[in-house]
């Protein structure tokens, strides 16, 4: 039977009566795929570098570095949606993990302790004086790394040295050995950066004040907060701007909010402010 409320008379009952529609793979964009593949997989590592620093994606921090071989391309052409995503101001490219940590060598004392007896602390110390950046490099190649241990010269096996990766300071770094990918986060907070994060919890605050009080997604308020934070005062000043904007404020007064039609107490960051909304008929 021929359905009663499609403006196509020989469209099937049922959309189970229809056919699977055909692939038409010329309309299939290879670049962008992969594009986003990479962009999901730096995002990823640069959430679990904040989840590792204990930074909320509320507070904007100043950008990532990421090492992703042969795909700087890819990488610039959705630097925006990344830096979107991560709440963070710059997507920049690293050369090589080098870039952005330091390494620390140790060799492996299950295996070399026997094998070099009393002369092992003398390979330690031949590790720990070698060029930790090429150390890394020939362990990460699986190459023999050669050291003098009490004036001859010795290889050791790539799977007998430890190497450990350490951040550079003010940054926190995860990988994806598989895939080759590193994201390392910059996790300083300026002043500047930190009212920017105080600012995003406050339109987080009174964006639920608003689904709390019943307010449609269009409906314009005013609004009144007070604080005894001069810390928080500072964000919500020079913060204005995006807070109206982003709550669809007409005013943003600094006052107690006694007439406010709808008024709470929050805790921002162990601040307490007093906040209150009205909507504008």
């Amino acid at each position: 039977l021929p359905r009663t409320d499609s403006p196509d008379a020989d469209a099937p009952e049922s959309v189970h009566h229809t056919a699977w529609p055909q692939t038409d793979q010329s309309l299939v964009d290879a670049r962008l795929l992969a594009d986003m593949d990479l962009a999901r997989a730096v995002v990823s590592l640069g959430h679990a570098d904040r989840v590792a620093a204990n930074i909320k994606v509320r507070q904007p921090l100043a950008g990532i570095k990421v090492v992703a071989a042969g795909k700087a391309d890819s990488l610039a052409r959705l630097a925006d949606l990344i830096a979107d995503e991560l709440n963070v101001k710059e997507v920049g490219l690293a050369e090589g993990e080098a870039e952005l940590v330091t390494y620390r060598i140790l060799p492996v004392n299950k295996t070399l302790g026997p094998r070099f007896g009393k002369a092992f602390p003398a390979v330690r110390q031949a590790l720990s004086a070698a060029d930790p950046y090429e150390v890394a490099a020939a362990v990460a190649a699986g190459q023999p790394v050669s050291v003098v241990v009490n004036g001859e010269e010795v290889a050791l096996a790539a799977e007998d040295v430890l190497v450990q990766a350490e951040p550079l300071p003010g940054f926190q770094v995860t990988n994806d050995p598989q895939r080759g990918i590193v994201v390392a986060l910059d996790t300083s907070v300026t002043p500047a950066l930190r009212q920017e994060g105080l600012a995003r919890e406050v339109v987080r605050k009174l964006q639920q004040m608003r689904k709390d009080a019943g307010l449609e997604l269009s409906d314009r308020i005013n609004t009144t907060w007070l604080t005894g934070d001069e810390e928080l005062a500072a964000a919500i000043g020079s913060q204005a701007a995006y807070i109206q904007q982003e709550t669809l404020s007409l005013s943003l007064e600094n006052g107690a909010p006694h007439h406010a039609a709808y008024s709470e107490t929050a805790e921002i960051d162990e601040a307490t402010v007093a906040l209150g909304i009205t909507k504008v008929s």
